[in-house]
């Protein structure tokens, strides 16, 4: 009989214990794993798990936690730096001979709304609470990859996002050794076949700004089912936040200008092995006087 339970903290020795796993099943002398701060979903022997204690997982978890608040303040001050968007001042395009400068409280703000769908409850909720912190609109909704695909049209139609975040967990099978064969990933499938329904609701890359994938996920055929951004270019880790990452500076760059690509890559956790994309419209606005 195991030794393990259901929902207990591993790490794999095979693997130099670099991520910490929750068991989701076990089968036999086999475990199903899902990733506690990447995106991943993997299985794994019995043998090649160490159990992981509360008060070690906590003191990793935190490292880890402290670690994405870093990249997550970095992004975003990179953003106020490149956009001055708590400098308070308008854009030369606003003011002329007719238009006074208005004061700093009658700019109206208004950054990109975010339908995010996560298949991963957790995640969904640590999300949402990032979200929050940062000020940005976000519906949040905790939906298997699997179902993912009935459920964005409907989504988007309600609530008429202008970012659209699809995302879990994911693996590419690599005994199967083809990484450009969809069926050799865990949910790369669902992640195009929901790309393909959001397309189908707004087919402007500039209307509705996508992001989609996971650990490991099939890059090429994501974005070339329509996203803005996906994961993973060299079949690697996403952190469990990367998503995040996109959808904040999306939200937050203005909409005359584009998206830099270069920060928001180097600001997820593997960079440009795990996150890429195409030239895309910010999604923030100003307006005077303000609401």
């Amino acid at each position: 009989m195991s030794q393990f339970k259901i929902g207990d903290t591993v790490a794999r020795k095979s693997y130099n214990y670099d991520v910490l796993f929750k068991i989701t099943a076990i089968r036999g002398d086999m475990v199903d794993l899902i990733g506690m701060t990447v995106r991943i979903i993997a299985d794994a022997p019995i043998y090649d798990l160490k159990y992981i204690n509360k008060e070690e997982a906590t003191r990793m978890l935190n490292i880890n936690d402290k670690k994405f608040d870093e990249r997550l303040s970095r992004t975003y001050s990179g953003i106020k730096s490149r956009f001055n968007l708590r400098g308070h001042t308008l854009n030369n395009s606003y003011i002329n001979d007719q238009i006074p400068i208005y004061t700093r409280e009658e700019i109206y703000k208004k950054p990109g709304v975010v339908l995010h769908i996560d298949g991963d409850m957790d995640y969904a909720r640590k999300c949402k609470d990032v979200y929050k912190k940062m000020g940005i609109t976000a519906h949040v909704y905790n939906i298997s990859e699997q179902e993912q695909p009935r459920h964005v049209y409907n989504l988007l139609t309600k609530i008429r996002p202008n970012i659209l975040v699809l995302t879990g967990h994911d693996a590419f099978i690599r005994k199967r050794s083809d990484m450009y064969n969809i069926d050799n990933y865990k949910n790369s499938r669902y992640f195009v076949e929901s790309v393909l329904e959001a397309r189908r609701y707004e087919h402007s890359l500039d209307n509705l700004v996508i992001f989609a994938g996971a650990c490991q996920s099939y890059y090429e055929a994501i974005i070339s089912a329509g996203a803005n951004f996906a994961s993973a270019p060299k079949r690697v880790l996403i952190d469990m936040l990367d998503p995040i990452i996109v959808a904040q500076t999306v939200a937050l760059t203005p909409v005359d200008r584009f998206a830099p690509l270069a920060s928001i890559i180097n600001n997820t956790r593997e960079g440009l092995k795990g996150i890429g994309g195409v030239q895309t419209r910010g999604q923030y606005r100003e307006g005077i006087p303000g609401l």
